[in-house]
């Protein structure tokens, strides 16, 4: 358990050194908000076939450690070349190494972090909380260290916290295959038959798809609206400061009032958070909404990847992970990013929060829809 700990906190400090300035830094290149929407959209675009991919990859494999390992470095190694190269061609094909690799390690750590946590009695909770207590420490240092020295470095401090990671994946417990090998026609067609699965998918992208949104168009927020851009690493910090307890906190939450309802009860929350984000333009109140963005994220995140592991068998967990994710972060993120980019443009930041408010609180009632006639359904049964 120390060591996928350590994994997960190495990860997501990497990831948190790059992710909450991207948008700032491809700004910075001097292109426009519609421009950095849409090379987001492109990451997504790229993640929607590769995690699917990786995710078969892995199944019939059985070895995640090669493949994290594998990720783990193509991805920095991709990343730095943003760096060296300002041509839009240039950054399209960089992009298309960079988010095959680095789009792939979260899904299919989290399937592997459940099933060794299932062999060893912990939750998946236990070790996610690392990833969001390493996620607040670097968004926290790196947005007043970038703020002074500036964007362009942030793939370099990715490189380097990765270099460490790789370490640590050659440590990391080893899986076993526990079903019989199987084509690659088969995998799918289970999943594609799952429709209990397929709903709850179509469902979730509503409420990534605001949060990979929102993820990407803060930083743009705080420099529409004239914020101190010093505070948005703060603002990223606070959101993932809450989320430590909050990850235990779900997985009670989830035994005690039901999956389904913790989700309900995430997207209003969300849902609430973006419509204040729309009616108020005050840094100091958005740093605040940002722990109700923790609770929530905590709450979504926790507990969508216990409901997709009920919903797999032995021979699909990685596949229904990274399709999942494939679908909810990364065709949500392909037509979030390009569209956010337009609406900030065209109709400023304040509106595209109202928007996703709307979205969120859509998807909250239809979680609970689900979860009134899923009770049903076991109560009839």
């Amino acid at each position: 358990m120390r060591r996928l700990a350590g994994y997960y906190f190495l990860m997501y400090l990497a990831i948190s050194v790059y992710t909450p300035y991207t948008s700032l830094f491809f700004s910075d290149k001097g292109f426009s908000n519609t421009v950095v929407g849409l090379i987001l959209s492109l990451w997504a675009f790229v993640s929607v076939v590769s995690q699917p991919v990786m995710g078969i990859l892995n199944d019939r494999m059985s070895n995640p450690r090669l493949i994290l390992l594998v990720s783990a470095v193509a991805a920095p190694v991709a990343g730095i070349g943003f760096y060296f190269f300002d041509g839009l061609p240039a950054i399209i094909m960089l992009s298309l190494f960079f988010a095959w690799f680095q789009s792939s390690m979260a899904p299919l750590s989290d399937s592997f972090a459940v099933e060794i946590g299932k062999r060893e009695g912990f939750s998946f909770g236990s070790i996610r909380l690392w990833g969001a207590l390493s996620y607040a420490i670097g968004a926290f240092a790196s947005g007043f260290l970038y703020e002074k020295y500036g964007y362009d470095s942030i793939f370099f401090y990715y490189l380097a916290i990765n270099l460490c990671l790789t370490l640590v994946i050659l440590l990391l417990p080893s899986t076993k295959p526990a079903f019989r090998k199987t084509t690659v026609l088969e995998q799918v067609s289970e999943v594609i038959r799952n429709r209990p699965f397929l709903i709850f998918v179509g469902i979730s992208m509503m409420t990534f798809m605001s949060v990979a949104i929102n993820f990407s168009f803060l930083p743009i927020y705080f420099k529409e609206l004239g914020f101190d851009k010093s505070l948005l690493g703060s603002a990223f910090a606070i959101a993932a400061i809450i989320e430590v307890p909050m990850f235990l906190i779900s997985a009670k939450l989830s035994r005690k009032i039901g999956r389904y309802r913790v989700l309900s009860a995430a997207a209003a929350i969300y849902a609430l958070k973006y419509v204040l984000l729309f009616v108020f333009a005050d840094v100091y109140l958005t740093l605040g909404l940002q722990l109700l963005d923790g609770i929530a994220f905590a709450f979504v995140a926790g507990t969508a990847v216990e409901v997709v592991e009920s919903y797999s068998s032995d021979r699909t967990k990685a596949t229904m992970q990274t399709l999942f994710a494939a679908v909810t972060w990364g065709l949500g993120g392909i037509v979030g990013n390009a569209f956010g980019g337009v609406i900030v443009d065209h109709l400023g930041p304040q509106l595209l929060y109202l928007i996703l408010g709307i979205f969120c609180a859509t998807a909250s009632t239809l979680y609970m829809i689900t979860s009134r006639r899923s009770a049903s359904i076991a109560i009839s049964g």
